[in-house]
């Protein structure tokens, strides 16, 4: 079996299994059997090349996800869950991508897949990253300098996205 079919089906059964042991932590049965249900979407939708329920399968399971903060589940399994969630998803269209794409070499699509894991697993870690330090470090900062780092984050954005054009 290929790393990507091994890892879009890993991904979402390790969502699965890190919000499920959550909500069974705090004791919300219907909630482990939408886990379990979202599973079940994740799987079906690995199978077909629907992009549709892709997108619902996202949207429910990062839905679940932010429900168990409310629900009383430790931010770091909801964060995780997510973070596996979206790498569900994008391993699930990269896979579906490259097996309907057959008219470029091996070494080409080999070349795409190991480029497209390092941005995937650095985009996710940083963001993991970030998740955990927010959740450790606390200080606050005033609406004025909240209102400038915003500007700040958006135009730089903008250049890395004109750059990335360009």
């Amino acid at each position: 079996m290929p790393l990507r079919k091994t890892l879009s089906l890993v991904c979402p059964i390790a969502y699965a299994a890190c919000l499920a042991v959550g909500y069974a932590m705090v004791e919300q049965w219907i909630a482990l059997a939408a886990v379990l249900l979202t599973l079940l979407l994740w799987l079906l939708a690995r199978k077909r090349s629907s992009a549709g329920q892709l997108s619902v399968a996202l949207v429910v399971s990062v839905g679940l996800a932010a429900a168990g903060l409310f629900a009383g589940v430790s931010p770091l399994l909801v964060s995780l869950s997510a973070t596996l969630a979206l790498a569900s998803w994008d391993l699930v269209l990269l896979d579906h991508t490259l097996t309907s794409s057959s008219n470029s070499s091996a070494k080409t699509i080999t070349l795409f897949e190991n480029g497209h894991y390092q941005s995937l697993a650095l985009a996710l870690g940083l963001g993991l990253l970030i998740a955990v330090t927010g959740r450790t470090i606390h200080f606050q900062i005033p609406l004025g300098g909240m209102i400038l780092l915003v500007i700040l984050a958006l135009f730089s954005l903008d250049r890395v996205w004109r750059t990335f054009i360009d």
